[in-house]
């Protein structure tokens, strides 16, 4: 079961976009304050302190601005992405402090991963992403058409990384939306066939190992499919099973997250599911957060410990499930 943690009363105006952690103790939540409101959004971080979260200060920033990715390589190499001032905004975290970082141009910062080591990887809606070695930033041309962007990224190790996303072919009512899948391995990226998808983006991918990656597939209205690579092929996972009616929105190595609501009702209550090895299991909710409209729903996992954040009228909650 899930059980919530204290955490710091954000305004509502609060997005919530991603999660990330290193090890079992720490972990890092991040998104943007001031949305859709008159004043200019901030980018916000909370870190868990093995006590309670926490809000991070950040930079000062001299134009609002919004993140939607985070990575954490070691407790004390964490980054973050988003924009601002239509340019890619990086955050680091080395321990002690958050600091700006400069980067080459890329369109809209989607998402990031750091590998232990120093290895670290952007991707946006365009087709250039962008590579720090340890020492230096490369920009590089990732995707062939303009009409393609990535907007996830995982990483099993630094000649180990996987991107996914989306392009649009044909013109007019006639268009649409197929799944773009890339891989990085150590060299150069190369355009992977991937799963046998025809249609849609590829949403959400998750990296627990060479041979244990997991894909989230949006396809029109049908929803979330699940898929894992064994280290050789894609493998279909079947999709969870619910009486309501369930949008799975991401996966991660061994659980998805999502909504449901019931058929008489549009309110969407937050959705999570474990992996068991053969079928998904419905991982309990307390009662106030199981029966609540909820929106913003996201998590990571590390080892035995799996975090959770979801958003409702009362505010932010985040929560914490844990391997016996």
């Amino acid at each position: 079961m899930f059980r919530p943690v204290p955490v710091p009363v954000l305004p509502p105006s609060t997005a919530l976009a991603d999660l990330a952690t290193a090890g079992e103790h720490h972990a890092w939540l991040a998104g943007t304050t001031g949305v859709f409101t008159s004043r200019p959004s901030a980018p916000l971080v909370l870190s868990w302190t093995g006590e309670t979260w926490r809000e991070e200060p950040l930079p000062d920033l001299p134009a609002a601005a919004s993140l939607s990715g985070v990575s954490a390589a070691a407790p004390d190499d964490v980054w973050a992405v988003g924009n601002s001032a239509g340019r890619p905004l990086v955050l680091h975290y080395d321990g002690t402090a958050w600091h700006t970082v400069t980067t080459p141009h890329i369109t809209w910062a989607k998402a990031v991963t750091a590998v232990d080591g120093g290895d670290v990887h952007v991707v946006g809606t365009g087709r250039d992403a962008l590579h720090y070695d340890g020492a230096a930033w490369h920009l590089r041309t990732v995707l062939s058409s303009p009409r393609e962007g990535l907007q996830t990224i995982t990483a099993a190790g630094p000649d180990d990384v996987w991107a996914g996303g989306g392009g649009l072919a044909g013109a007019g009512p006639a268009n649409y939306e197929y799944p773009v899948l890339v891989h990085w391995d150590g060299d150069c990226w190369t355009d992977i066939a991937g799963p046998r998808l025809e249609r849609g983006h590829i949403a959400r991918l998750a990296a627990a190992a060479p041979d244990d990656v997991w894909l989230g597939h949006v396809r029109d209205t049908e929803g979330l499919r699940v898929h894992r690579w064994d280290g050789e092929h894609w493998v279909a996972v079947p999709a969870p099973d619910d009486p309501g009616r369930l949008s799975v929105h991401g996966v991660a190595a061994g659980w998805t997250w999502g909504v449901r609501a019931s058929r008489h009702s549009f309110e969407t209550r937050p959705a999570f599911h474990r992996w068991t090895g053969d079928d998904w299991a419905t991982v309990r909710l307390p009662d106030e957060l199981a029966r609540t409209s909820a929106s913003h729903v996201g998590l990571a996992t590390t080892g035995t410990t799996t975090w959770a954040y979801l958003k409702t009228a009362a505010g932010v909650h985040v929560l914490r499930h844990t391997v016996p």
